[in-house]
């Protein structure tokens, strides 16, 4: 018993919270199993890292604010065969994310590109990138009012730490000048140094439209669309075929 205790109290010093936790488990468990000292040594550091990693996952999760978790196993991609489903599968590799490209995904209202958006984070997420969801005209209120008590700098930071930031209805209304020079701020700093995803009801090509400076819009642009993955999602919404996606 005193072995036992001691045990304990090193593993605590040590910090192996999850071997502390489960310890009189383990040893039964290798004691059925016959298991010998290397690989009940093994399996015991096993057991720790896996912990690790699923409190990490869940910690990434819950920053990243995207809610209710999407998979794209859920996704029904037969239901719109007008979806690459190759390239949506390849892009939830998170490659894009270690050449800092982005993804837009554009098309009318219901047709999966928040889902899809989703899931590419979630799996983001599982893969140890930094990941953050916002609303498009969210974040915007969220870092102009930080003027008011001298946050916006650090409001603005927020947006620019993350591997992947996920911004969502972009474009629902026009841009005003403030909300250009802050999304001009965020594109600039995160071009070729973080990914973005952006959902968006509008056609890419009537981006342009929603800023009245056209000279700041242009370069902002360029700078998004800049090896972007462009995906123009057409057909029938989810949503009127009845589907429960949660899109």
């Amino acid at each position: 018993m005193e072995t036992n205790t001691q045990i304990k109290n090193n593993l605590k010093q040590l910090k192996l919270k999850c071997i502390n936790d489960n310890l009189d488990y383990y040893i039964d468990e290798a004691i059925n199993a016959k298991l010998s000292f290397s690989d009940f040594l093994l399996q015991l550091t096993q057991y720790e890292i896996d912990s690790r990693r699923n409190k990490r996952r869940e910690a990434g999760l819950k920053k990243s604010n995207m809610g209710r978790i999407k998979r794209i196993e859920e996704f029904d991609f037969n239901f719109n065969p007008n979806i690459n489903r190759q390239l949506i599968m390849k892009l939830v590799m998170c490659d894009f994310i270690k050449k800092s490209e982005n993804i837009i995904l554009a098309g009318q209202t219901g047709v999966g590109k928040t889902f899809i958006a989703k899931a590419i984070g979630y799996e983001a997420v599982n893969k140890g990138y930094n990941v953050l969801f916002e609303r498009t005209n969210k974040m915007l209120e969220d870092i102009y009012s930080g003027k008011a008590d001298n946050t916006f700098n650090k409001r603005l930071s927020k947006y620019l730490k993350p591997d992947l930031l996920i911004l969502d209805d972009w474009g629902m209304t026009e841009f005003n000048d403030t909300a250009l020079n802050i999304l001009n701020e965020i594109i600039s700093q995160r071009y070729e140094t973080g990914s973005i995803i952006i959902t968006s009801n509008r056609p890419i090509k009537c981006w342009d439209e929603l800023f009245k400076e056209k000279v700041i819009c242009s370069a902002l642009l360029d700078r998004i669309l800049h090896l972007a993955h462009k995906i123009e999602i057409t057909g029938k919404s989810y949503r009127q075929g009845g589907k429960k996606l949660d899109i």
